[in-house]
């Protein structure tokens, strides 16, 4: 029996182990006769909830895995326009997918929810306190999300680069990492200013700009207006004809995810797992995706802030109809649950 992933030796994991790692690769592994298994991440928070796996390795006989970072904005065509078996990605996403006619289903859900607003000389306590302000915040789910909560709330917004009086105004943007230079030019300056993010880049704002504290807990908000604890945000999807013909591999790769929120909220696995994440950088070389991961900070605490939890597709099914429903009006079909 081999491990299911490629293996790096690199000295300055010797300490804390082997540490497996795979490199992009072909449908077949050459010479093993094992069925290789094509997995793929987001680059964030929801490769998160693969850190166990892809530090430590899964030994299932017959299969070795290849993991695959990529960007988070490409991992919505990643089962048409790449060879993935399984992956990891917005449960919305995923449902719209679905509802398109794409042979997918949901295995697990894996993600709870990691949003916060940001703020900087902040006067706001709520929701309703944005109002007339500017909030920058980056597209697709976050701003859906954001919107909903707004619009439960009976608070007026509107798109824009300066705050109006009596809306939210919203200013989106296509990634993090040009929401947090802003707030720090607004700290510079003594300005109030507000931003969309979720962990781990909450923490890395905070290291960054001192002032920066989180105002309103996107995880909060909607456990009061659904009774959810949290929302289903990102999951883990299979593509049906893979599923049908390796029905036991999809189990034992679901069941070995049940435990990676607690192994991760330990500070040795952490360390373990940024490794693990230079490692596979290194392995891609100049031309390679090379994972953000592997430069944010990551603390026991920004973990918990993830809300990284597991739960099988028949034990949340009715927290994703109702947020499918609320944030895009589909009925989801029970088709879309894999059965496990």
């Amino acid at each position: 029996m081999k491990k299911a992933l490629t293996i790096f030796l690199a000295v300055c994991m010797l300490a804390v182990g082997t540490v497996l790692f795979a490199a992009c690769g072909g449908n077949e592994d050459e010479g093993s006769g094992d069925t290789t298994v094509n997995v793929y991440l987001p680059d964030g928070t929801p490769a998160l909830a693969m850190a166990k796996a892809m530090t430590e390795g899964i030994d299932i006989e017959g299969y070795d895995v290849d993991f695959h970072i990529i960007a988070a904005g490409n991992i919505g065509t990643v089962f048409t326009a790449t060879d993935a078996d399984l992956a990891i990605m917005p449960t919305i996403g995923a449902a719209t997918n679905f509802t398109k006619g794409t042979g997918i289903q949901l295995v697990s859900t894996n993600v709870f929810g990691n949003l916060y607003v940001v703020g900087v000389n902040s006067t706001v306590n709520s929701l309703e306190d944005l109002e007339g302000k500017l909030v920058y915040t980056t597209a697709a789910t976050t701003i859906q999300l954001l919107q909903y909560l707004l619009d439960e709330n009976d608070i007026s917004y509107g798109s824009g680069e300066r705050a109006v009086p009596g809306q939210v105004t919203l200013q989106s943007f296509n990634a993090a990492n040009e929401i947090i230079p802003l707030l720090k030019q607004a700290e510079t300056k003594g300005e109030e200013a507000y931003g969309v993010l979720g962990e781990p880049q909450v923490t890395q704002c905070k290291a960054n700009v001192t002032s920066a504290q989180s105002v309103i807990d996107f995880q909060a908000e909607w456990k009061g207006i659904t009774g959810f604890d949290g929302y289903p945000q990102a999951s883990l999807i299979v593509k049906n004809e893979f599923s049908a013909q390796n029905g036991a591999f999809v189990k034992a790769f679901a069941q070995a995810l049940e435990d990676n929120g607690e192994w991760l909220s330990s500070e040795s696995n952490i360390a373990a797992f940024k490794q693990a994440l230079a490692a596979y950088n290194e392995a891609q070389g100049e031309d390679g995706y090379q994972t953000s991961l592997a430069n944010l900070t990551l603390t026991p605490e920004t973990i918990a802030g993830c809300n990284l939890d597991y739960q099988s597709a028949g034990e949340v099914k009715e927290s994703v109809k109702d947020y499918i429903k609320r944030l895009s009006g589909t009925e989801l079909a029970d088709a879309f649950f894999y059965a496990v």
